[in-house]
């Protein structure tokens, strides 16, 4: 039982972004009390990771953790993200996480001059680790648990069917600057997207709360329409198996917009389904509003496998949910009762309620 305050901080930096205990707790020990553990990132460094995330919101792969991530490490200029290693299960040998990554973060152009990837992209390998940066920018992403050859090996592979397929390479042509092909996307040319940022990198630096659900299964999101008062609609849906129910759905809400932690967002809406019987609907869906100037929505739905539907994901795919099972991060007692004392608005009435 975690007991001091530092403690505390640290079990709460773990539960956010997947650290583990030790670097948790260094990284409390070396900041000063109270500040904000996970800070806000500056506007460049919001832009890439905002960027980033809609890249991997969807992966082609299969992943153990949620996106494949084992945990991020955030600072107000960079952001690490250590990807798993590849996966338990594959059928093919090409579905490894450095030929997915290398394939929708580096920019290619097709003939419309519409870009894939991450515009003004560009990787390096810096004492022996994998980092993303953006042209004529500070913004970084360290890509770690990548294998530097690997990885270039990939882009290579990458870079040669999208050149058969008529691909212009952004990166390859142009490694310094931007490529003519990229200088429209320079200044991001959709409002809702730039005005969203907070959002997809808010989510990406808190990419451990998904753990919180109980056994992660798969984790899929997309940008749906865009609001009426600005911003995109960004939807989730974490699948999980043996969770707590509407107290797990919940409280993954409560700590996504508690105070000095989670997002700026309340809730504002929640359709719970925990109470029907295996066989009907899983899905538990909670709509969260951006607070004040913070345009756009986040929409979390959360499916919870039970009976058959469970029972085919353990026999098909035995491996990798015996791995996945060791994931889920234990939600402490205490952090219900701080929940409670920070106050988390309902989804319905808006009154404040216990994530019990």
């Amino acid at each position: 039982m975690k007991t001091t305050v530092i403690e505390r901080r640290a079990e709460l930096l773990r539960l956010y972004t997947g650290l583990p205990w030790q670097a948790a707790l260094q990284r409390v020990q070396a900041a000063a009390p109270g500040s904000l553990l996970i800070s806000q990132p500056g506007a460049e460094q919001l832009l890439l990771e905002a960027q980033v995330m809609t890249a991997l919101a969807w992966r082609r792969i299969t992943t153990v953790h949620p996106w494949g991530i084992e945990y991020v490490d955030p600072y107000s200029d960079r952001l690490l993200i250590r990807f798993e290693a590849d996966p338990v299960e594959r059928r093919n040998p090409d579905d490894t996480q450095a030929m997915e990554l290398a394939g929708v973060l580096l920019p290619r152009a097709d003939e419309c001059g519409d870009v894939m990837g991450v515009p003004g992209a560009r990787t390096h390998i810096e004492d022996e680790q994998v980092v993303l940066r953006v042209l004529g920018t500070s913004a970084s992403i360290t890509l770690q648990g990548l294998d530097p050859d690997e990885w270039l090996d990939a882009v290579d592979t990458q870079d040669r069917q999208m050149l058969a397929c008529g691909m212009t390479l952004c990166h390859r042509d142009m490694p310094t600057r931007w490529h003519p092909a990229e200088r429209r996307h320079r200044r991001q040319h959709r409002r809702g997207a730039a005005a969203s940022a907070w959002l997809p990198s808010g989510l990406l630096r808190r990419v451990g709360l998904l753990r919180t659900l109980g056994v992660p299964l798969a984790v899929t999101g997309w940008i749906g329409n865009h609001e009426r008062g600005g911003g995109e609609r960004w939807i989730i849906d974490p699948t999980f198996a043996e969770g707590h129910g509407a107290t797990g759905h919940r409280r993954l809400i409560a700590l996504l917009a508690s105070p000095g932690w989670g997002l700026p967002v309340k809730p504002i809406d929640e359709h719970c389904n925990c109470h029907l019987p295996p066989g009907f609907s899983d899905q538990c869906t909670t709509v969260n509003a951006g607070l004040a100037e913070h345009s756009g929505v986040l929409e979390v739905r959360a499916i919870h496998r039970r009976g058959n539907r469970l029972q085919w994901i353990q026999e098909h795919c035995p491996a990798t949910y015996a791995a996945q099972q060791q994931l889920a991060l234990p939600v402490p007692a205490w952090v219900d009762r701080w929940l409670e004392r920070v106050g988390v608005p309902d989804a319905t009435t808006g009154a404040v309620s216990s994530p019990r």
